[in-house]
């Protein structure tokens, strides 16, 4: 069973020229396993892994 089309693509926007995300504690659980300090965050994972780590819940793995 495909779960994919439940979880969330993170909104990044256009983070191509800014990589400073904010400071705060809004965890994430990325489709990988790994709890992100926030959305920001698993965005610049993206960016720097060039992966397509979706969010499957808010709140840590």
């Amino acid at each position: 069973e495909d779960k994919s089309r439940l979880y969330r693509r993170p909104a990044c926007g256009d983070m191509s020229m800014n990589h400073a995300c904010p400071l705060n504690y809004s965890p994430v659980c990325g489709n990988d396993g790994v709890t992100y300090p926030n959305e920001c965050a698993l965005c610049v994972h993206r960016l720097h892994t060039n992966s397509d780590v979706l969010i499957v819940k808010e709140g840590g793995c």
